[in-house]
């Protein structure tokens, strides 16, 4: 009887094994684990491909991208660079921008706190929908924080990526929008800083030193039409640019 009963529990082990077998290998599965490897791959060979291409800008070590919006984070990723700013996956209203740039060793050094104010008006006029995110303050600047969950993860984000700043290889991009006053835009331009670029939706006859953007005033960040999977932004060398200029200690920082 014994022995009757260990073999029928044996048998429905056995049974349970198979069918946890048989979950555990159905074709979707295997085709998603399949797809998920893929996918793993391809983004390594990117990295190493984007090493490859851009080998003069890993030879010059950690450089810092200042931006007033998420550009920053696209070419970090676009050349397989770990962040080495803290301006990342953000925005800045635009004056705000300004000064931050006009004043950017103190308001780095401010401590930056959530903001009970969401400013709703502020993000709509910058073309943002719904605020679900954090909003912080770094003194009289305001920080939406548009891909965070939290303020705690943006915060600790913030805080570990200010730590990697290279004060002797700074850039300042400034991504203008078609409504940004002049007066913004010449104030940025007036700047004393050496290593900055003011990138425009279209031609502005005030900001000689723009570059604007052949985009049909489309997001900058959107790819081309006809432009082979590249995206508007990528219309300025970006690259040429901080090659050319990374070992100029940008002036007033």
């Amino acid at each position: 009887m014994k022995q009757q009963t260990a073999n029928s529990k044996q048998q429905t082990a056995n049974s349970k094994q198979q069918t946890a077998n048989s979950k555990r290998y159905t074709p979707s599965l295997l085709f998603k684990q399949a797809k998920n490897v893929v996918k793993f791959v391809i983004k390594k060979l990117c990295i190493l491909y984007a090493i490859f291409r851009y080998s003069k800008l890993h030879k010059i070590g950690a450089f810092t991208i200042v931006a007033n919006n998420c550009i920053a984070g696209f070419l970090y990723q676009k050349y397989g660079i770990k962040y080495y700013s803290p301006t990342i996956g953000l925005q800045f209203p635009q004056d705000d921008f300004v000064k931050f740039c006009s004043n950017f060793e103190h308001y780095i050094n401010c401590e930056l706190e959530e903001s009970i104010e969401k400013k709703q008006d502020i993000f709509t006029s910058l073309g943002g929908g719904k605020i679900n995110f954090p909003v912080g303050t770094l003194d009289d600047l305001t920080i939406f924080f548009q891909h965070y969950n939290d303020f705690d993860d943006a915060k600790m984000k913030w805080e570990l990526r200010k730590k990697r700043i290279n004060y002797d290889k700074l850039f300042f991009v400034f991504v203008a929008y078609d409504d940004t006053s002049i007066e913004i835009l010449k104030s940025f331009e007036a700047l004393p800083i050496k290593n900055k670029i003011l990138i425009t939706n279209k031609k502005r006859d005030e900001c000689l030193k723009a570059f604007a953007l052949y985009n049909g005033l489309k997001p900058w960040y959107e790819k081309m039409d006809n432009g082979f999977g590249k995206k508007y932004y990528e219309q300025y060398n970006f690259y040429k640019w901080i090659v050319k200029n990374n070992k100029v200690r940008a002036n007033g920082v």
